[in-house]
């Protein structure tokens, strides 16, 4: 009896134990099955993103909400409704107690969550819709074709030249220009060039993908949402958008050494679009245009919006100026036509932020992250190298998807620093941006050069792997992002 009691304390002990930690990890299990549920959705295409993340968002809610203890509000709530006046007949003040408790729970989904997550990346949504009209005005009054036109004449028949003003060219456009209409306009008129000029298929789109996500890089609308998001203080982001924007060119040009060694051999392209009318009657002078807003930002610390105004203005008056403002109101209304889906996108991603960076969440989930978050330099760089292939096909270190959420719940959690989280998922993004099969651009470019998106993930992903290597390595072991 002696030795059955002596052990009976220990064996007590060490099942509290377990019970404690399975307890303590449940939330966080399943706030990471939610993840992976909507992730399959996502990546099989039966639920878009942009229902995929408020719903997502309702069900973390629900799940954190449900393991938080709440407090209990003081007074007690009196229902004014017909379903709390008649409940409140049948049970009394007993009713009264169920809303006074679960009030505060309510008020987290309902208000917290849904109404104030809808609003909460207004700033982001007015610099896509500026950047937008923007883009519609450099597509439509000529100066992205203008653009394209200088530098096919200055390289002649030099094909190598040719598909490396061109690739600077679509990503000098980039830095303003988005959506998938601009990759159609400016594919539409650099593809047929490059491969008429003798390049691959292959080759030349993969140009294209590197060349749109440098441009990205830079682009003022993307850069102010990664500040918004994560209240990374401006200079701190243009640091990482030179140096990142450095580092991917390099990737492109290790692509461009390596395997245009390969296109010394001509290839013959059957053309079932056909090339576009290059417009030469624009003035030089307008084709400025795309890198006012970029400029003003970067070297003079102007607002964004204003950036993006400042560029509209000087194309419509350096281009039509009798028609400057007709030009800018038809630029103002396709614009806002392109920007719709954007909009839906950040209200979802307005709404996973909230229930990812809310205190119950936070709460819930910290003793999981805590587990399997790295909190070194050198474990943060293996952590993300490793894990930098799921950003592909939406996945949860896709910052505008999955990742938000993923990135929000770090953030909420105080397990690593805004500075960090951003290096790692600006760094990752670069992937989903270049190689990813389910990008709208990647399908376009392997429908009019008739290859496969595949194909193009496996050509470009040695590359854009190591430019993330690279990035992170700079983040973790130069500017030290794991200790401010």
């Amino acid at each position: 009896m002696r030795g059955k009691g002596k052990h009976s304390v220990p064996r007590r002990i060490v099942q509290q134990k377990i019970e404690f930690i399975s307890m303590s990890f449940l939330p966080g299990i399943l706030i990471i099955i939610t993840f992976g549920v909507f992730a399959g959705l996502m990546m099989s295409r039966k639920m878009p993103a942009l229902l995929a993340l408020p719903c997502m968002a309702v069900v973390i809610a629900v799940i954190s909400g449900g393991f938080y203890d709440w407090p209990v509000a003081a007074e007690p709530v009196v229902s004014k409704s017909w379903f709390g006046y008649f409940a409140q007949k049948l049970v009394g003040d007993t009713w009264n107690g169920v809303l006074t408790n679960f009030k505060p729970f309510i008020d987290f989904i309902g208000v917290t969550v849904i109404s104030e997550g809808a609003f909460k990346l207004a700033a982001p949504m007015m610099y896509a819709a500026f950047g937008a009209i923007l883009s519609q005005f450099v597509m439509r009054s000529g100066i992205a074709q203008r653009i394209v036109s200088v530098a096919a004449e200055y390289a002649g028949d030099r094909k190598m030249l040719l598909a490396f003003l061109l690739t600077a060219v679509v990503a000098v456009c980039f830095t303003t220009v988005t959506g998938l209409g601009a990759v159609i306009m400016l594919g539409s008129l650099v593809l047929p060039i490059l491969l008429g000029a003798g390049l691959s298929a292959e080759f030349a789109a993969c140009l294209m993908l590197f060349a749109i996500a440098i441009g990205g890089i830079f682009n003022p609308a993307i850069l102010g949402t990664y500040e918004k998001i994560l209240g990374i203080p401006r200079p701190v982001m243009k640091e990482y958008v030179l140096v990142y924007g450095c580092l991917l060119s390099c990737a492109l040009i290790a692509f461009f050494a390596i395997r245009g060694r390969k296109e010394s051999t001509s290839y013959a392209w059957a053309a079932s679009v056909a090339p576009l009318d290059i417009k030469n009657n624009v003035p030089l002078i307008s084709l400025l245009t795309p890198l006012i807003p970029i400029g003003l930002i970067m070297f003079f610390n102007w607002e964004i919006i204003p950036a993006f105004i400042a560029g509209l203005i000087y194309g419509a008056l350096t281009t039509e100026p009798k028609n400057a403002l007709q030009n800018i109101t038809a630029a103002t209304l396709e614009g806002l036509k392109d920007i719709a889906p954007v909009i839906g996108l950040f209200i979802g991603i307005g709404m996973a932020l909230n229930a990812m960076m809310a205190k119950p969440t936070e709460v819930v989930i910290s003793p999981f992250l805590e587990a399997i978050l790295p909190q070194s330099p050198i474990g943060y760089l293996i952590f993300f190298s490793i894990l930098a292939p799921l950003a592909l096909y939406r996945g949860p270190l896709n910052f505008f998807g999955l990742g938000v959420g993923v990135a929000g719940l770090i953030l909420g959690a105080k397990l690593m620093p805004a500075i960090a989280i951003m290096a790692a998922f600006f760094a990752v993004g670069q992937i989903q941006g270049v190689c990813d099969p389910t990008n709208t651009h990647n399908v376009w470019l392997a429908t009019f050069t008739k290859c496969s998106t595949e194909k193009f993930l496996k050509t470009t992903i040695p590359y854009v792997w190591g430019f993330v290597i690279a990035a992170l390595s700079y983040a973790a072991l130069v500017d030290g992002v794991m200790k401010q």
